[in-house]
C-alpha cells in the first residue's frame, strides 16, 4: 500500500478524475459528478487509498468492485450503493477483465455545513453500526440515477450560467442533494424497520430527546475522538452524567458509549498502522496516548493482536 496522504482530499485534489470520465461535472466548491467506465482492455485498476474530505457516493451500474473502506474490504455489483464519511479511507480494486460502470458523487465539507439537513431522521443504529454497501431494486436504482443525473445537469447549467444566476443554480444543486440524502435516508432506515420490530407506541415520544443527544454524542466524537477517549469528556460537552450518557447511547443503539469511542480509535489506529507511514511511536502520539506502550496495550486489549502484529499482516 501506497502511504496515506496526511491532508485530507477537497474537491480541487481529486478533479483530476475528469480524464478517466465519460461525463464529468464540478458544481464550484459543492460537489462533483462523475461517471466513470473500466472496460474489459482494463484487466487490473486499483485506486490508490485516499480520505476524501466530505461525504462519497459510489453508485455501481455494470460489472462489479471491490471497495476497501477504512480496512474493510467490500464487493459491490450492480444495482449497489455505499456512502462514505470524512473518516473513510477509500480505495477500490477491480480484479478481472469485466467492464465496471459506476457514478461517484463528492459532496464537500462546505456544502454540507451550509444545507439545512434533519439529521435527527437517521437511526443512530445504523451510523455506528452498519453495512456500507445497499443493494437497490430497479425502481430506487432508477431514482437514485435520477437525482444524480439532476446534480450533474444542474452543475453543466452553473458553469454555463451568467454570474447574475449562479447563485440561483447554486441552490438548486444544494436543494438536490439534501433531497438525496434524504432518499437515501427513507431507503437505509426502511431496511432498518424491515428487520426489526418496531418500536411500542408509549416509547416513541422519548425518541426524539434520546436521539438528538444520541447524535450530539457522534457529532462531538466525529470531533475529538483522536484526542478525547473517555465518556465523562463527551458527558461534560453535552452537560448531562456520563451514567446518564451511557445509559441513553446503549438504549438508542444498543452498545455501550465506551465501546463506541473505542471502535472510533481503533478503526482510526488500523488506519494509519496500515496506510501511513507513520512509526507505531508517531500512531500512539497521533492518537493523544502517553507513550507507545499505553496505545500497545489498548490496542491489544480491544482487537486481541499487537500494533506490530496487525501492521506485519
Amino acid at each position: 500500500m501506497s502511504q496515506l496522504m496526511e491532508k485530507e482530499l477537497n474537491l480541487n485534489d481529486i478533479t483530476n478524475i475528469s480524464s478517466i470520465s465519460e461525463s464529468f461535472s464540478h458544481a464550484g466548491q459543492d460537489y462533483i459528478f462523475s461517471h466513470i467506465i473500466f472496460d474489459e482492455n482494463v484487466s487490473r485498476h486499483t485506486a490508490e487509498p485516499v480520505r476524501f474530505k466530505g461525504i462519497t457516493v459510489v453508485v455501481v451500474l455494470k460489472g462489479s468492485v471491490d471497495i476497501m473502506i477504512s480496512s474493510h474490504t467490500y464487493h459491490m455489483d450492480a444495482g449497489t450503493i455505499t456512502v462514505m464519511g470524512p473518516n473513510d479511507i477509500i480505495s477500490t480494486s477491480k480484479s478481472d477483465s469485466s467492464t465496471v460502470e459506476l457514478y461517484t458523487l463528492f459532496l464537500s465539507s462546505e456544502l454540507l455545513a451550509g444545507v439545512n439537513f434533519d439529521v435527527n431522521i437517521i437511526n443512530p443504529r445504523y451510523i455506528i453500526d452498519h453495512d456500507p454497501v445497499l443493494r437497490l431494486n430497479n425502481d430506487e436504482l432508477r431514482l437514485i440515477c435520477g437525482y444524480l443525473h439532476l446534480l450533474h445537469q444542474c452543475a453543466v447549467n452553473n458553469n454555463d450560467a451568467p454570474q447574475q444566476l449562479s447563485l440561483i443554480t447554486r441552490s438548486i444543486g444544494r436543494n438536490i442533494v439534501v433531497a438525496l440524502m434524504y432518499q437515501l435516508a427513507f431507503l437505509t432506515e426502511k431496511r432498518h424497520l424491515l428487520a426489526c420490530v418496531p418500536e411500542p407506541d408509549e416509547h416513541r415520544p422519548m425518541r426524539s430527546r434520546k436521539v438528538n443527544y444520541v447524535h450530539d454524542f457522534m457529532r462531538l466524537l466525529h470531533q475529538y475522538y483522536r484526542k478525547e477517549r473517555t465518556v465523562s469528556f463527551y458527558a461534560g460537552q453535552l452537560c448531562i452524567s456520563p451514567k446518564y450518557l451511557s445509559l441513553l447511547v446503549r438504549e438508542v443503539t444498543g452498545r455501550t458509549a465506551a465501546a463506541i469511542i473505542d471502535q472510533y480509535v481503533i478503526n482510526e489506529a488500523k488506519n494509519m498502522l496500515r496506510f501511513s507511514g507513520y512509526t507505531i511511536q508517531q500512531v500512539a502520539y497521533k492518537l493523544n496516548f502517553p507513550n507507545q506502550s499505553a496505545f500497545g496495550k489498548y490496542f491489544k486489549h480491544i482487537t486481541g493482536v499487537s500494533p506490530t502484529s496487525f501492521r506485519s499482516n
